[in-house]
């Protein structure tokens, strides 16, 4: 027995038919269906008690889909409406309560009609966003199957930034999309990892949404750069936030002076050794 609601082969083959139109809109892609993932990643990769778990979302629609961390979601929903009202320190700590915790404060957005991935990040104050090939993954199909979660899978791998992985996806739900940056099979990701596992999402949620949700482009400006030069602006940034800070017009003042300066650049060394797994390793 399935653990999400069953939607008809017709109903998705009519979708998969519109998945594939090409749209030019900018603030009337609908998403019609969201796809909740857990992602149980390990921040460390030399002590395997650093794990943490995160909620992550996927809306898709005709042509477009967008994915982040629930946590971000929510706190640039919060952030929006927020910024219709009157900016005072009580409407500040009254929406400072309500957002959520996240790691990942990035969006990825896939748009089969321009055949890109356009990653979206906020560092420091300043957002960048780069673009890459949407096929850039490529997969290889292999015969093995089995059930997860009451779907029916098939297995494929790929190679991508580093990392080789193996991912599982169904027919039944017939959208060339998953998390993350993958996409292309031909089936929704029911769950891909690694193949240390560190970095693991399977899908724990999938439902058809009752009103269309309008994607409506974000109200900031971002920076194009490309991947190499995103890389290097946070590396600038995790090697050194406060000079970061400086350059993104911001001014930290420090009681005790240069001491605690060092103390605040040591103790923030010595949390960026305990993070050295990213998703990406190139």
């Amino acid at each position: 027995m399935k653990i999400f609601p069953s939607l008809s082969t017709a109903f998705f083959c009519l979708f998969i038919f519109s998945f594939s139109i090409s749209t030019a809109q900018e603030l009337t892609d609908k998403f019609k269906y969201k796809a909740t993932y857990e992602l149980t990643w390990q921040i460390d990769s030399t002590n395997a008690e650093s794990i943490q778990n995160e909620t992550m979302l996927l809306f898709t629609g005709a042509g477009y889909s967008r994915f982040s961390s629930q946590g971000h979601h929510i706190e640039d929903s919060i952030q929006r409406v927020y910024k219709e009202r009157e900016r005072t320190p009580q409407s500040f700590s009254e929406m400072r309560s309500k957002i959520s915790e996240t790691k990942f404060k990035y969006y990825i957005n896939k748009k089969l009609a321009d055949r890109e991935i356009n990653f979206q990040e906020e560092i420091v104050k300043d957002y960048y966003e780069y673009s890459e090939d949407l096929s850039s993954i490529e997969w290889n199909i292999l015969p093995e199957t089995k059930d997860i979660s009451g779907f029916a899978v098939q297995k494929a791998k790929t190679s991508y930034a580093g990392r080789n992985y193996t991912a599982w996806f169904t027919s039944e739900i017939p959208i060339p999309d998953g998390p993350y940056k993958f996409n292309g099979l031909p089936g929704l990701i029911i769950k891909i990892a690694d193949e240390k596992e560190y970095y693991v999402f399977k899908l724990t949620g999938f439902k058809s949404l009752k009103e269309p949700i309008f994607d409506t482009e974000s109200d900031e400006d971002y920076l194009e750069v490309d991947k190499n030069k995103f890389r290097e602006i946070k590396e600038e940034y995790n090697v050194d936030p406060i000079a970061a800070l400086g350059r993104s017009g911001m001014t930290i003042s420090f009681k005790s002076g240069l001491g605690q300066k060092e103390k605040m650049m040591k103790e923030h060394r010595k949390e960026l050794k305990k993070q050295n797994n990213p998703i990406e390793l190139k």
